[in-house]
């Protein structure tokens, strides 16, 4: 099958199409490759280097007539959605838009879009928190993602289009940017172990997340490609990780000085995140393979090589 992967030369992008890749599809990968952001380009796939919302994106997928597309692209910060709702509207809504179109133009069958779990659902009464639709996100860019969840289903009500929207926990794993954003906390805190420098946490360190190790959250991608699941699935653990306990174990794998400093909570922020992921056991046939303790220690691994050792 030919699959188009947007992001898909970063972090979780790129781990998807060595997976889909290794499985034997074609890919192609649409990516904006910005200079100031690691990129892990498969040298299997072809690649473009555009913005998913490019206007140039349509005469590619035109020529490139996918079956499919992952969409994980996005604008990821939710600080920054709060700071500025309109860009990520502009971008996680409109550009979004423009891709569907372009893809629809181009004959696509199959879209499998990756929102997000705890963006969505807020500070939810009930944790872990299950696939509730009623969910109501506090800050623009979960707003942002469920608007987009809905745009899917009208699509998919209205063509031969099948659609799979995967709800993830935090993800987090080897290839993060090493200054953050894409998962958070855990890259923030590697980078300043690394160079004895303080970190900050927000809060008294009692708010929670539920951190997925990357390999499985692409388990449950490529599960999804053939499965059109009835409703939006989330895709984590069902553990509930505070910050407190994340830099204790985080710490431990350092053995080393590492500092700290509390500050005030950020406005958008979520106290608790936590997600129930046993739809996706009945849906997709997935459950996580890898505990937090070992895949903190293979990301710990992976920047200490990557960024430090080399």
């Amino acid at each position: 099958m030919k699959i188009v992967v947007t992001g898909g030369a970063g972090f979780i992008g790129s781990h998807l199409v060595d997976r889909l890749i290794e499985e034997g599809h074609g890919v192609v990968v649409l990516d904006h490759h910005q200079k100031d952001k690691l990129r892990f380009p498969n040298p299997a796939a072809k690649v473009y280097k555009l913005r998913f919302g490019d206007p140039q994106v349509e005469a590619a997928l035109a020529k490139e007539k996918p079956e499919a597309i992952f969409h994980l692209a996005a604008q990821i910060s939710v600080t920054f959605s709060v700071e500025h709702p309109i860009d990520d509207v502009e971008t996680n809504i409109i550009d979004a838009l423009k891709l569907l179109e372009y893809g629809r133009r181009a004959g696509v069958k199959k879209i499998v879009f990756v929102s997000s779990g705890g963006a969505i659902y807020g500070d939810h009464s009930i944790v872990p928190t299950p696939e509730v639709m009623d969910a109501k996100p506090i800050s623009p860019y979960g707003i942002h993602k469920q608007a987009f969840e809905h745009y899917l289903d009208s699509l998919q009500n209205s063509s031969d289009i099948s659609v799979a929207v995967l709800r993830p926990a935090n993800i987090y794993g080897p290839r993060q940017q090493l200054t953050g954003g894409e998962g958070g906390v855990m890259p923030i805190f590697l980078n300043n172990f690394l160079n004895n420098r303080e970190s900050v946490v927000f809060g008294d360190g009692s708010s929670t997340r539920d951190y997925l190790y990357v390999a499985d959250a692409v388990d449950a991608f490529v599960a999804a490609l053939d499965c059109k699941p009835p409703h939006p699935v989330n895709i984590s653990t069902g553990r509930e990780t505070s910050i407190a306990e994340l830099w204790q174990i985080l710490t431990a794998i350092h053995d080393g000085a590492a500092l700290k400093k509390h500050l005030p909570f950020r406005p958008g922020e979520i106290m608790r995140s936590c997600l129930d992921a046993s739809a996706a056991e009945t849906i997709l046939n997935w459950q996580p393979k890898t505990s937090l303790e070992q895949g903190l220690r293979e990301t710990y691994d992976w920047f200490r090589s990557t960024y430090y050792d080399a």
